[in-house]
């Protein structure tokens, strides 16, 4: 898998004077990964059966405690997959204007929102201009994840407090037609000296 290096966020013409980019200049949309969403669901739905089986065969609190765990956690993962799959049009495109998730935005975000952005390990790290961050059109979900992120991975560190990892899981090609989308838009990794 290609790792993309961080790409700087400045959108063409911020600082020239040009007019700004529409969304559908230099356009890349990337659409739904099915089978591997069908797979996720598969998956899910075994967990629960598994977990409705435990429920129901072991009269043990413990193991009916973990079954009820198995089925709440793993029914969750099978219904976002499902909302996932049954999504139409792209998941994700990239422009010369910026990105727009719908997963987790509801609007393109534009890249004089954003400080950089980078994708490594199948994940999609996008770093947002603190003072911009609330105006943002982000989700409930991206937002509560984000806060999840910054609770349980670095407590303490500034950097991350306005860091957001969109998964490129569902995304057609993954992380890797990912990291191509950006670089072909933006013109390519810049490499570091």
């Amino acid at each position: 898998m290609k790792r993309a290096k961080a790409i700087p966020a400045e959108r063409p013409g911020k600082w020239s004077g040009a007019p700004e980019p529409s969304p559908d200049e230099a356009r890349v949309d990337l659409p739904v990964a099915r089978r591997q969403l069908a797979g996720l669901l598969l998956g899910a739905g075994a967990f629960v059966a598994t977990g409705a089986w435990m429920l129901a065969t072991r009269p043990d609190p413990v193991v009916a405690g973990l079954g009820l765990l198995a089925i709440a956690f793993f029914g969750l993962c099978g219904l976002v997959a499902l909302r996932d799959l049954v999504r139409r049009g792209p998941v994700l495109s990239v422009s010369a204007y910026g990105l727009f998730d719908r997963r987790f935005s509801t609007e393109w975000i534009p890249w004089s929102a954003l400080d950089g952005c980078h994708v490594a390990g199948g994940v999609l790290s996008v770093a947002v201009r603190p003072e911009r961050d609330a105006a943002l059109p982000l989700t409930h979900r991206a937002r509560w994840i984000a806060r999840f992120n910054r609770i349980v991975l670095h407590p303490r560190d500034p950097r991350f407090a306005s860091l957001y990892w969109m998964p490129c899981q569902g995304v057609a090609g993954g992380g890797e037609a990912v990291a191509e989308a950006i670089a072909r838009v933006l013109g390519g990794p810049r490499r570091r000296r």
